[in-house]
């Protein structure tokens, strides 16, 4: 259960958690030990670009349990919006934050990505974390599953009875699948975490952390994947942060209502 000190705020159309990464990390291994399970959205500055175009998405947003602030952009609207505790949880972060402080072991499932980068994320991540156990990978082809294929996933993922899944798959398609599939195995943490797997797996290299303190990673990507990051980066992302920008400042003036998502 999320504190009052510890609710989420508007961010244009998302809701984004009034906390850092030692709030998050507690939560969710609280979510594990209770057994009540979370779904916690890693939102950065694209999420609220296709929100603000995609009625789905936003619905989808206000369900989760938790959505960080995985970006520091959506961690300054979010302080801009009277969230003065909201901090920047990478994705990438929270997971490693996680499986580093579990106390006992955990049942892991990764769904997502190829099954070569899968593999590799999964032997690092057990090399790394000795309380990590990698009970499945899951990396299903890059076409519309069938029912009969959905509702195979769906029994693999109870037989496996994980503690933690991390879903690769980005986004929306990895909230919608989560909301599809989260009944399966409801006393789960469920993470949508992008393209972390690419970092396990040693495919892809962070911002050194100075970089990373400054807000300036979304840079280094830019560099390392110009051609598919320009677009997005140029003509949806930061124009989002200038619309939204007001609206933040607006709800700062106005109080500091909770979403929908903690309610």
């Amino acid at each position: 259960m999320l504190s009052a000190a510890h609710a989420h705020s508007p961010v244009g159309p998302i809701p984004v958690f009034n906390g850092g990464a030692a709030d998050a990390v507690r939560f969710c291994l609280d979510a594990v030990k209770s057994g009540d399970g979370a779904w916690v959205a890693t939102a950065n500055l694209d999420y609220v670009a296709l929100a603000r175009r995609d009625p789905e998405l936003r619905a989808l947003l206000r369900e989760a349990t938790l959505v960080v602030a995985d970006g520091a952009p959506v961690a300054w609207l979010a302080r801009i919006s009277g969230a003065s505790r909201a901090r920047r949880v990478a994705g990438v972060d929270l997971v490693c934050h996680i499986f580093a402080s579990a106390a006992h072991p955990l049942r892991v499932v990764l769904y997502g990505s190829t099954s070569p980068i899968a593999h590799a994320a999964a032997r690092h991540l057990e090399q790394t974390y000795p309380a990590v156990r990698v009970v499945g990978v899951v990396c299903p082809p890059f076409t519309e599953l069938s029912g009969p294929e959905r509702e195979a996933e769906c029994a693999l993922l109870q037989d496996l009875a994980p503690d933690v899944v991390l879903v690769a798959l980005g986004c929306p398609k990895q909230e919608q699948l989560i909301v599809r599939y989260r009944a399966a195995c409801p006393a789960a943490v469920w993470i949508g975490v992008g393209g972390t797997f690419d970092f396990f797996a040693g495919h892809r290299r962070r911002a050194p952390g100075l970089v990373q303190r400054l807000g300036g990673e979304w840079l280094i990507r830019l560099a390392q994947e110009p051609r598919r990051l320009w677009r997005r980066y140029l003509l949806h992302d930061i124009p989002a942060l200038i619309a939204v920008a007001p609206s933040c400042m607006g709800t700062r003036i106005r109080g500091r209502p909770t979403s929908p998502a903690t309610e």
